[in-house]
C-alpha cells in the first residue's frame, strides 16, 4: 500500500492520495470540520469542450498522478502528465500543481498547458466532502460592503438554475443580489460553529474568480431544503483562463483553517489588502450630512432646474447639511445618454450649474455630481462612436442589458428601455476621454464626482475584443484602479483634493477612491465591509420621514447620512424630522470628532453588552482615534428602552443625541428606543485585549 502524502507545519498537515493526487484531509486548530473528500480525492476540475459536448472535464479522481518532487516537510510538486477525460480521450500535455503550506495555510498553484485543446475554466482549488462534525454549516461572503450568510448544511439555500445543473449548489451570478464574485468578494469562509476554512488567492488578484457551493448527492427534502444523511457540500473557486486557453497558469490559492467564530476566517484575508485612500479634501474630515437630489430623470422631466438647485443648496445650508449629491443635472437626465455628461440646457445650462455651484462654495456646502462611465447608452447619441470600446463576449458580441427603470410605465414594465452595454476600461482612449471629462467638471466648481454602478461591469466579467490592446478574455476588473487614477492625474493641482467617490467599492476600490455610497437599509445587514476597511468613508442612504433606526446604524458603523425624502426626489424640508436628528448625530459625532468621526472601528475587542435575560446585544461598535482613545457606540432598534450591563466596564460616562450626558454606574447603561448612545471611558481604554 502506497504512503499518503503529507506535507505540514507547526499548525496544519495537507494530506493528498498518492494515487491520484486529490487533496483528501486539511487537519489544523479545531476547525468544526469533517475530512474534506471523504474518501473521493478531490484538487482540480478543468473543464475543456471537445467534439461538441461543453460538458468534458478532467477531473483529478479520474487521473493517475505521474510525478511528485517533495520539497522538504511542507511542499509538493505534483505533476499528471496526458490527462485522460471525462469522454475518455488522453490529452497530450500536463497539469502541474504546487501545494505548500504555510503559516497555517494551504498554499495552491496550478498551471497547465494542453495540446490542441481550448480550456474554457478550471475548478482550483475543488474541496469535495465538506461537512461539520455537528451542528450547521454556513458561507460567508461580501456584497455591496455587507456581509452575505448562506446555510449550506443542514439547510441548503440554492439558487441554482435547477435545468442546468445536478446538484442544488449556491454560487456567484452576475446581476443577481446574492452576487458573491471575485473581486466584489475576494474570498469566501465556510464556517461551522466551532471553525471552518477562508478560500482566497494567497495575493491580491483582479482576475475574476467565480465561487460555488454545491449539496452532493442533494436534499433528502426539496421542500425542506435539508440535506440527505450522506450529503456533504464541494466549495469549486472557478477561474477563467485567458487566451486560446491552451496553457494558462492561475494565481495561487490560499486555503487556512481557522478556529472560533466565523469573523475569525478574516483574519486571512485582511493583512493581504492595500491601505485605505484618505483623501486630503478637508470638509471629509468634518462629520457632514449629504442630500441627495435628482434634478432630472432619463424621462426628462425638468423636477428642479438649477436655479431651483440654489435654493435647495441654500436650504441645506440652513439645516446644516453639509454636503450634496447632484444628480441628473446632465443632458438625458440621471442615467440617460451615458456615457456623457454635459449640463442639461432645460435646466439652464453650463452657466446655471457654474452659477448653483459657486453658490453652494460661498456657503461652504460641498458638491458632488453624479457621473456614470460605465455604460454606452444603445440606442444613443455615442454608440456608433463608442462602439468599437464595449467589452465583447467570445463570439465577438456586446454584453447587453436592459437599461434602468423610471417613473413610466412603459419604462417599469421594460417596454422601451435602452439597451446598456458595458465599456471595456483596458482602452486607454476611453479612460483618457472621461479623465479630460472630469477635469472640466472640476473646472465649473465641483467639489467631486460619485461615479454610479462602479462596482460593477453589468454581465462584462471577462473581455474577448481583440481590438483593445489587451489579451483576450482578460477580467473585466483589471483596469478600475486604472480608471480611477487616471482621472486623478487628469485633475493636476486638484488632484488630492478633488473627491472622487464610488457606488458601493469593493474592497480593492478603497485604495483608490476617497469615499464609498451605498444602501444599508436592511434588517439583514452585516457591516462586513465596515469590518473589512475599518477607517474608510462610507455614506449610506436615509429615505425614512422619522429614520431614527437608520441614524442610529449610521453612529454605530461610522456611516456619513445620506438624506433622500421620495427616493432623492425631495429637498430637506420634505423630512425635517430626519434633517433634525441628523444634524443632532453630526454634532455628536464633532464632540468626539478624533474617535467617532476620524478614528477608526475596532475589530477586535472584548467588550460585551448583555441584555436583561443574559443574551449578547451585538448592535455594539468600537472606535479609536489615532492617540488610542476609544469610545463606545450602542444601538437599539427596538421601540423600548434597552438596559444592557458591560461586564467589566470601569468609570465612564454617556452622550447622546440629545447631548445629555450621564456617569455610567456597575457598567449599566440604557440605550433610548430607536438611538444610540455613546460611552465614553474616563482613564481605562475600551475593549483592550
Amino acid at each position: 500500500m502506497t504512503s499518503l502524502l503529507t506535507i505540514t507545519d507547526d499548525r496544519t498537515t495537507a494530506t493528498f492520495d498518492p494515487e491520484t493526487g486529490g487533496l483528501l484531509a486539511l487537519d489544523g486548530p479545531n476547525t468544526g470540520l469533517a475530512p474534506f473528500a471523504g474518501g473521493r480525492p478531490s484538487l482540480f476540475v478543468v473543464e475543456i469542450p471537445r467534439a461538441g459536448d461543453r460538458t468534458v472535464v478532467v477531473e483529478t479522481v479520474a487521473q493517475t498522478l505521474t510525478s511528485v518532487a517533495r520539497e522538504g516537510d511542507d511542499a509538493l510538486r505534483l505533476v499528471w502528465r496526458d490527462p485522460v477525460t471525462s469522454a475518455g480521450e488522453r490529452l497530450t500535455g500536463e497539469i502541474t500543481v504546487g501545494a505548500r503550506v504555510h503559516d497555517g495555510a494551504l498554499r495552491l498553484s496550478l498551471s497547465f498547458h494542453l495540446d490542441s485543446v481550448g480550456v474554457e475554466a478550471v475548478r482550483f482549488p475543488s474541496l469535495g466532502g465538506i461537512r461539520p462534525v455537528e451542528g450547521t454549516l454556513e458561507l460567508r461572503g461580501v456584497d455591496y460592503s455587507t456581509g452575505t450568510r448562506v446555510s449550506l448544511l443542514p439547510v441548503f439555500d440554492s439558487n441554482a438554475p435547477y435545468w442546468g445543473t445536478l446538484y442544488p449548489d449556491y454560487a456567484s451570478g452576475n446581476l443577481r443580489p446574492e452576487l458573491v464574485g471575485t473581486p466584489t468578494s475576494p474570498f469566501v469562509v465556510l464556517a461551522s460553529e466551532a471553525g471552518g476554512i477562508t478560500v482566497q488567492p494567497a495575493a491580491r488578484t483582479l482576475d475574476f474568480i467565480g465561487w460555488r457551493a454545491s449539496l452532493v448527492p442533494g436534499f433528502a427534502d426539496s421542500l425542506r431544503r435539508t440535506a440527505a444523511d450522506d450529503a456533504a457540500v464541494t466549495l469549486d473557486a472557478i477561474h477563467f483562463p485567458a487566451a486560446d486557453g491552451s496553457a494558462a497558469e492561475l494565481p495561487e490559492m490560499a486555503v487556512v483553517p481557522f478556529a472560533g467564530e466565523w469573523e475569525r476566517g478574516l483574519d486571512a484575508y485582511l493583512p493581504t489588502q492595500d491601505p485605505t485612500r484618505r483623501s486630503a479634501a478637508s470638509w471629509l474630515r468634518e462629520p457632514r450630512s449629504w442630500l441627495q437630489v435628482q434634478l432630472m430623470s432619463t424621462e426628462g422631466e425638468p423636477r428642479y432646474d438649477f436655479d431651483a438647485l440654489v435654493d435647495i443648496i441654500e436650504e441645506c445650508a440652513r439645516e446644516g447639511i453639509g454636503a450634496i449629491q447632484i444628480v441628473g443635472w446632465n443632458e438625458g437626465g440621471q442615467d440617460g445618454l451615458v456615457p456623457q455628461h454635459r449640463p442639461a440646457e432645460k435646466l439652464g445650462g453650463e452657466a446655471g450649474l457654474r452659477r448653483a455651484l459657486d453658490r453652494a462654495r460661498e456657503l461652504d456646502v460641498a458638491t458632488v455630481l453624479y457621473v456614470k462611465y460605465v455604460w454606452v447608452e444603445k440606442p444613443g447619441p455615442l454608440w456608433d462612436e463608442l462602439e468599437s470600446f464595449v467589452s465583447r463576449d467570445p463570439n465577438g458580441q456586446p454584453y447587453a442589458q436592459p437599461g434602468p427603470v423610471y417613473h413610466s410605465s412603459r419604462k417599469r414594465y421594460g417596454i422601451n428601455t435602452p439597451w446598456y452595454v458595458p465599456l471595456c476600461f483596458g482602452v486607454e482612449e476611453l479612460r483618457r476621454r472621461f479623465a479630460d471629462e472630469v477635469a472640466e467638471i472640476a473646472a465649473w466648481g465641483a467639489d467631486g464626482i460619485l461615479a454610479d454602478e462602479s462596482l460593477y461591469h453589468g454581465r462584462a466579467l471577462l473581455c474577448f475584443a481583440d481590438d483593445h490592446g489587451h489579451p483576450v478574455g482578460a477580467s473585466a476588473f483589471t483596469w478600475d484602479a486604472d480608471f480611477v487614477e487616471d482621472i486623478r492625474a487628469g485633475l493636476g493641482d486638484r488632484a488630492d483634493t478633488f473627491v472622487i467617490a464610488a457606488e458601493g467599492a469593493y474592497d480593492d476600490q478603497f485604495a483608490h477612491y476617497d469615499v464609498s455610497y451605498f444602501r444599508s437599509a436592511l434588517p439583514t445587514h452585516r457591516p462586513l465591509g465596515r469590518q473589512l476597511r475599518p477607517d474608510a468613508r462610507i455614506v449610506t442612504a436615509l429615505t425614512g420621514f422619522d429614520d431614527r433606526s437608520m441614524i442610529a446604524q449610521c453612529l454605530l458603523y461610522g456611516y456619513a447620512i445620506s438624506l433622500e425624502p421620495y427616493n432623492f426626489k425631495g429637498r430637506p424640508g420634505d423630512m425635517p424630522a430626519t434633517v433634525s436628528l441628523a444634524r443632532q448625530a453630526d454634532a455628536l459625532r464633532d464632540r468626539h470628532r478624533d474617535r467617532l468621526w476620524n478614528g477608526r472601528l475596532v475589530v477586535d475587542h472584548d467588550v460585551v453588552a448583555l441584555r436583561p435575560d443574559g443574551s449578547v446585544h451585538d448592535l455594539l461598535t468600537v472606535w479609536e482615534g489615532d492617540d488610542g482613545a476609544r469610545a463606545l457606540v450602542v444601538a437599539n432598534y427596538g421601540d423600548e428602552v434597552l438596559s444592557l450591563h458591560l461586564p467589566g466596564l470601569g468609570d465612564a460616562e454617556t452622550d447622546d443625541l440629545d447631548g445629555l450626558r450621564a456617569p455610567v454606574s456597575d457598567g449599566r447603561v440604557d440605550v433610548p428606543a430607536r438611538s444610540a448612545t455613546v460611552v465614553l471611558p474616563s482613564l481605562d481604554s475600551i475593549g483592550s485585549l
